[in-house]
């Protein structure tokens, strides 16, 4: 099991842009940052969701104030 980046965590629950989802990788522990409406990044969201629940794990954003506490909040959440 991959060490989860708190900050890269924490960066992603304060995501204010819906145009952007962002998904834990628990293999390597880094957050991935996907814009949903770029036909660019169509490949990484394909990989994503094959791999949603075992690999991935979606983080919400819209919490502009989230620190290390919404971030506990959200791994105990997901069982991490």
């Amino acid at each position: 099991m991959a060490d989860y980046n708190r900050e890269a965590i924490r960066i992603a629950l304060t995501e204010q842009d819906n145009s952007y989802s962002h998904y834990l990788d628990m293999e390597t522990g880094k957050v991935v940052r996907i814009n949903d409406t770029d036909p660019n990044d169509e490949a990484t969201r394909e990989q994503v969701f094959a791999g949603y629940g075992d690999r991935f794990r979606y983080i919400p954003g819209g919490k502009p104030g989230a620190g290390d506490a919404e971030v506990q909040q959200w791994l105990e959440a997901e069982g991490l």
